[in-house]
């Protein structure tokens, strides 16, 4: 939508107006969806970064397992040498499966900016956000629909009462 401004130019409005009656989720600007499918790649670990890291098998501390989890080394800790950045996993039973997590997280943590957080992760929020947008839309609209039936039924049982009431008054007297 195109507005006219002081100086007599066209300029784009981002506000959208309302008309009445019309739902409210038809008057929304939809930012470009995210999809989970279309999200930035994850970092690779490369056989380079193997060179460059000191691995450890720990015992187990807190978390899912027991007392396998606290007699088997199936942590993993991953310190990559030239940052002196630590990375431990313990997400499952297996050592293996450990490993391939820990390095997952550390090409990851590797791969992040300085700053904040990387592509990914911002899209990844972004498309969290974009979900809980679309749930309470969903909600208000159902909310929405909920209060427009319900007036309707007053309308409806109002209209009935008037309809009974003129009855009554229109109807004599009978005579017994």
């Amino acid at each position: 939508m195109l507005l006219r401004s002081m100086a007599g130019c066209l300029v784009p409005c981002r506000a959208v107006l309302r008309t009445a009656g019309a739902p409210r989720s038809l008057h929304r600007v939809h930012p470009l969806a995210i999809k989970k499918n279309r999200l930035p790649p994850r970092p690779k670990w490369t056989p380079d970064m193997e060179a460059c890291i000191e691995e450890k098998f720990l015992h187990g501390g807190r978390g899912p397992g027991g007392q396998k989890i606290n007699k088997c080394n199936s942590k993993v800790q991953l310190r990559h040498l030239p940052s002196g950045l630590v990375v431990e996993c313990q997400a499952t039973r297996s050592r293996e499966q450990n490993r391939k997590l820990a390095r997952e997280k550390l090409a990851a943590a590797l791969a992040e900016p300085a700053g904040g957080a990387s592509e990914r992760e911002l899209a990844l929020r972004a498309w969290a956000r974009q979900g809980k947008h679309a749930q309470a839309r969903k909600s208000r609209d159902k909310h929405e629909r909920a209060r427009a039936e319900r007036a309707e039924l007053a309308r409806a049982r109002d209209a009935e009462d008037a309809e009974l009431l003129r009855q009554l008054l229109a109807k004599p007297p009978s005579a017994s």
